[in-house]
C-alpha cells in the first residue's frame, strides 16, 4: 500500500490522463501531444523497480567464488557516509555497509588478507577529516571481528579511477600482487575494469543486491526507483566515460 501513495505515481498517473484528454480534444497538436505522452510512458518506466532490476542485472558480472589463490589484500571501495552533528553521529550509507559486510565474509576465508578499506569523500572537507569515511569503514569492520592488524586505511581516492592508483602507493602493493576488490555488484564492473589496467592478478566479489522478489509492485512507479535507475544509468555512463579516458591514455 505504501508504493500506492508515493508522489511521483499520482504525477505521473495525473500527467498522463491529462495529455489523454488534450489528445481528444486538440487534434492540431497532436505530433507534440504524442510526444509528450511518449515521453510520461518513458519516464514511468524508467521509475519502476522492474526497470531497476534489470538494469542492476545488465552491470553485474560474475564473481570468483572458488579462486584457489588467496588474495594478498582484500581491496574494500567505499560507498559514502552521510555526516552527522557530531562526529559520533555519522553513519555508512547502505552501500557501504554492504560492502564492508562482504568483504568481512570473504577475509573469514582468507584471514592472511589485510582488509584496504578505500576512498575520501572531499566534500565534506572543513567538516570532517579525509579519511571519515574509511575510518567509519575500519570501524564497521571491527565491529564484525577483523582485528587492527589485519585493517589498513587508503583515504586519499576519491573516484573509481583513482583506487588502484592509490592503492599501488600503499606498501607492500605491487601489480603483481593478487587482489580481490569488493564493491556493489552494480559497480563491480566498473571497478574490476580498473583495477585490471594497473594490477595482474584482481579478483572481484560484488556484494549481491538488496532487492526482493518480483511481483505486481515491481511495475509501479516510484521516486526510490527512478533515483535507483538514474544512479545505473550514470553508472553505464562512467563506464563508457572511462574506456574512452582508457583508450586516450593508450594512444596519448
Amino acid at each position: 500500500m505504501k508504493s500506492l501513495i508515493d508522489p511521483l505515481l499520482w504525477f505521473l498517473l495525473l500527467q498522463t490522463a491529462g495529455l489523454c484528454v488534450l489528445l481528444r480534444r486538440m487534434s492540431g497538436r497532436s505530433r507534440l501531444l504524442w510526444s509528450l505522452l511518449l515521453l510520461s510512458i518513458l519516464l514511468c518506466m524508467a521509475s519502476t523497480p522492474l526497470t531497476w532490476r534489470g538494469l542492476e542485472a545488465s552491470l553485474r558480472i560474475a564473481s570468483i567464488p572458488d579462486s584457489t589463490i588467496a588474495p594478498a589484500y582484500i581491496f574494500v571501495l567505499g560507498g559514502g557516509y552521510l555526516p552527522g552533528v557530531i562526529p559520533e553521529e555519522d553513519v555508512l550509507v547502505v552501500e557501504s555497509q554492504r560492502r564492508v559486510l562482504r568483504a568481512i565474509t570473504l577475509w573469514r576465508r582468507f584471514p592472511n588478507a589485510r582488509l584496504v578499506l578505500s576512498g575520501a569523500v572531499h566534500e565534506y572537507d572543513g567538516f570532517r577529516e579525509p579519511d571519515r569515511l574509511a575510518q567509519l569503514m575500519a570501524d564497521a569492520a571491527m565491529r564484525r571481528g577483523a582485528p587492527t592488524s589485519a585493517i589498513l586505511l587508503e583515504p586519499r581516492s576519491i573516484n573509481t579511477r583513482e583506487h588502484p592508483i592509490e592503492a599501488l602507493k600503499l606498501s607492500g602493493v605491487t601489480s603483481t600482487t593478487p587482489i580481490a576488490v569488493v564493491t556493489s555488484d552494480w559497480h563491480i564492473r566498473r571497478a574490476e575494469q580498473e583495477f585490471r589496467r594497473y594490477f595482474q592478478q584482481v579478483y572481484n566479489y560484488p556484494a549481491p543486491p538488496l532487492q526482493g522478489a518480483p511481483g505486481l509492485q515491481s511495475l509501479i512507479p516510484s521516486a526510490d526507483s527512478l533515483g535507483a535507475n538514474t544512479l545505473l544509468l550514470r553508472e553505464w555512463v562512467g563506464i563508457l566515460w572511462y574506456k574512452i579516458l582508457g583508450l586516450k591514455r593508450m594512444h596519448g
